[in-house]
C-alpha cells in the first residue's frame, strides 16, 4: 500500500505538467470557435464591418433626429418673406395709374388731319374736338404700339359731320382713379357729345395714328349746366309767383260778402 502511495505522487507530478499544457491547448483551440459563436461564426473583417456599418447607422438616424428637430431654413424666412410682401402691399396704392405729364406745345389739329398724315405727328402733343361714339378695344394690347387693357382704356369718335366710328383713330386712356373727376366723367358720356381731346400721338402702326389721351372734357358741359340753372330759376320764379297770388287772395275781402255786411238784416 505504501509503494502504491508513493508511486501515486510521482504519477500526479509527472503528469500535472502534461495536463496543464493540454488545458492551455484546449483554452486557446477554444478560443476562436467561442468568438465565432459569438459574432455568429463571422470573421473579424465581417465584424469590423459590421461595426462600422452600425455606426453609420447610428449616425444617421442621429443626423434625422437633428434635422427634424432643426426648423427649416425656408419655413424661418417665410414669416419674414411674408411680413415684407404684407408692408408692401400696404405701401402700394390702392389705385395705381400713370401720372399725367405736363404738356408743351400743344398743337390744335383735327381728327381729319391726324388720319391723312399719321407719320408725321408721331411723339408730338395734340388737341382736338371730336363727336363720342362708344367705348371699345380697338387700341389695345396689340404689341407695335401697346397699350395694355389692364390699365388703359380704349374709345372711338365719329368722323367729322357723320355717326361713323372713326377706327382710323386709335384712343387709348389711362384708367383714372376712382375719386378723379374724369372717372364721373367717363361714366356719363353719351353717344354724340362732343368732347374736347388733349394726348400725345405714341405711334404710327398699321398707317393709323395711336394717340394716349391725357385730358379730356366735355364741350357742352357748360351749356348744360347753364339750361338746368335757367329751369331751375323759372321753376323757382313761377313757384315763388304763385305763393304771392294765393297770399294776395287771402288777404282780400269777397266783394259779396262786403255788400251783405251792408245790407241790414230784416224784421
Amino acid at each position: 500500500m505504501k509503494s502504491s502511495s508513493n508511486s501515486d505522487p510521482g504519477r500526479q507530478r509527472t503528469r500535472s505538467p502534461l495536463s496543464t499544457k493540454l488545458q492551455i491547448l484546449l483554452i486557446v483551440s477554444l478560443v476562436p470557435a467561442a468568438i465565432g459563436v459569438s459574432t455568429g461564426g463571422r470573421t473579424d473583417s465581417d465584424v469590423a464591418r459590421a461595426a462600422e456599418s452600425a455606426k453609420v447607422s447610428s449616425n444617421q438616424r442621429l443626423a434625422d433626429t437633428l434635422a427634424q428637430k432643426a426648423p427649416d431654413k425656408n419655413e424661418k424666412d417665410k414669416p419674414g418673406d411674408k411680413d415684407k410682401a404684407d408692408k408692401a402691399a400696404a405701401d402700394k396704392p390702392a389705385d395705381k395709374s400713370p401720372p399725367k405729364p405736363e404738356l408743351e406745345n400743344v398743337q390744335a389739329v383735327s381728327a381729319d388731319e391726324l388720319v391723312a398724315k399719321p407719320h408725321d405727328w408721331v411723339g408730338k402733343n395734340v388737341k382736338f374736338t371730336a363727336s363720342f361714339s362708344a367705348f371699345n378695344n380697338l387700341a389695345l394690347d396689340y404689341k407695335p404700339a401697346f397699350r395694355s387693357s389692364k390699365t388703359h382704356l380704349s374709345f372711338l369718335v365719329h368722323k367729322p359731320k357723320t355717326h361713323l366710328p372713326l377706327s382710323e383713330l386709335k384712343l387709348a386712356m389711362a384708367i383714372p382713379k376712382e375719386k378723379d373727376p374724369e372717372t364721373q366723367l367717363l361714366a356719363t358720356l353719351k353717344d354724340g357729345e362732343q368732347i374736347e381731346l388733349t394726348g400725345k400721338v405714341f405711334a404710327a402702326a398699321l398707317d393709323d395714328p395711336w394717340v394716349e389721351v391725357f385730358k379730356i372734357r366735355k364741350l357742352n358741359a357748360d351749356k348744360d349746366d347753364k339750361k338746368a340753372d335757367a329751369g331751375a330759376d323759372k321753376k323757382n320764379e313761377k313757384s315763388s309767383a304763385d305763393t304771392k297770388s294765393d297770399k294776395g287772395s287771402a288777404g282780400k275781402p269777397d266783394a259779396d260778402s262786403k255788400e251783405k255786411s251792408k245790407t241790414p238784416a230784416k224784421n
